[in-house]
């Protein structure tokens, strides 16, 4: 039996909502020692969000706390505050998500905390870094997509996306990298470090292509052309029952492939072209032999034709096929009523050591002592 990758590691969540949250739930899963700081008063408002009957918290709670403990302390309270810096004297990692300047306010900046606990990994998760001109500002994952130019669709009007990109990558997912990277590095120098992570900048590595384009003073078209739907082999089909698949035939072997088996032959050797009436010209006759077939004939051959076709799932059948092929994707918790809840288990992937077949449920506030003894 191996131990978890981050077994003995104790880790300071004063985060809330889901960034936060979500990135000290994988720290957990490999094995971390998470110990949630509420507020004495409304604490973690995640909580009571679209409560499930099956777990008795909110849905986005649900899926980031479980695994951890949650103590109650008021850090404008000079006893709590105290049991705040006892907690620090262990801590390796501490990870927050207020706007920049509330914890200076406290007395808790990351240069006093670092002057005091040399070796503590402080994590500070916002929306726009400390220091840019929209640091103070609210935000959600929405305005984080909009500001990292992931709405922007050339010609088209943008659309609210379904999938939280920016919370959960360039926050959460972000956060654990930066985290663990840290924490190697402290392994070797002996010394902390402070993370400034910005949920908006950090998204922005979303776009490598175009960005290595634009800065070195290149046109862009090509990249969004394949990235941006306006080439035939890279957009999104719709079937003769209204559903849509997926075609991403970025190499010349694919596209032609595909033109072989679905009896466009004509087609064969424009995966390259850059003529834009030629490609539309294609781009219709894609779309007229999509319609001849509906989405489940669709959905079948792309099982069987090796030519990057996926079937646009919803979110509910892409989970649903995730659990028919039985992979390791989810975590069983248990409930507040004695039932059990399933949720993503939040990481790509499992490193850690054989864990139960059930996790623990989600802490209720407050409910453990400040202390790191279980």
């Amino acid at each position: 039996m191996t131990r978890a990758a981050l077994t003995g590691t104790k880790v300071l969540d004063l985060t809330r909502l889901l960034p936060g949250p979500y990135a000290t739930q994988m720290l957990a899963h490999w094995g971390a020692d998470v110990l949630k700081v509420e507020d004495r008063g409304a604490g973690d408002y995640a909580r009571d969000l679209h409560p499930l009957r099956v777990s008795g918290f909110g849905a986005a709670f649900t899926a980031s706390n479980r695994g951890k403990r949650s103590t109650a302390l008021d850090l404008k309270d000079a006893q709590d505050l105290r049991a705040f810096h006892a907690l620090l004297q262990e801590a390796d990692v501490l990870v927050e998500s207020f706007r920049p300047g509330v914890m200076a306010r406290l007395g808790l900046s990351p240069e006093a905390l670092l002057d005091r606990f040399p070796r503590l990994v402080y994590c500070a998760i916002t929306g726009h870094g400390q220091a840019t001109p929209r640091a103070a500002l609210a935000g959600h994952d929405l305005n984080y997509q909009a500001l990292a130019g992931l709405l922007h669709r050339e010609g088209k009007a943008p659309v609210v996306p379904t999938a939280l990109l920016a919370d959960l990558v360039g926050g959460s997912c972000s956060a654990v990298i930066a985290i663990q990277g840290a924490l190697l590095a402290r392994e070797r120098s002996g010394r902390g470090v402070f993370i400034d992570l910005s949920i908006t900048h950090s998204a922005l590595m979303l776009q490598p292509l175009l960005a290595a384009c634009h800065l070195a003073g290149e046109d862009t078209r090509h990249a969004q052309l394949r990235h941006g739907g306006s080439h035939p082999g890279y957009r999104l089909y719709e079937t003769s029952d209204g559903r849509h698949i997926a075609f991403a035939a970025l190499e010349a072997k694919f596209w032609d492939r595909f033109c072989d088996l679905a009896g466009c032959a004509n087609l064969r050797g424009l995966a390259d072209s850059d003529d834009t009436a030629v490609l539309a010209q294609a781009g219709e006759e894609l779309a007229r032999i999509f319609r001849l077939r509906t989405f489940a004939e669709w959905s079948a051959l792309s099982l069987q034709w090796d030519t990057c076709l996926a079937p646009v799932l919803s979110p509910a059948e892409a989970i649903d096929e995730a659990v028919r092929d039985q992979l390791p994707l989810f975590a069983e918790l248990d409930g507040l009523g004695g039932g059990r809840a399933r949720v993503l288990s939040g990481v790509p992937a499992d490193l850690a050591a054989p864990h139960p077949g059930t996790w623990p449920r989600p802490p209720m506030q407050g409910e453990h002592l400040p202390g790191w003894t279980r």
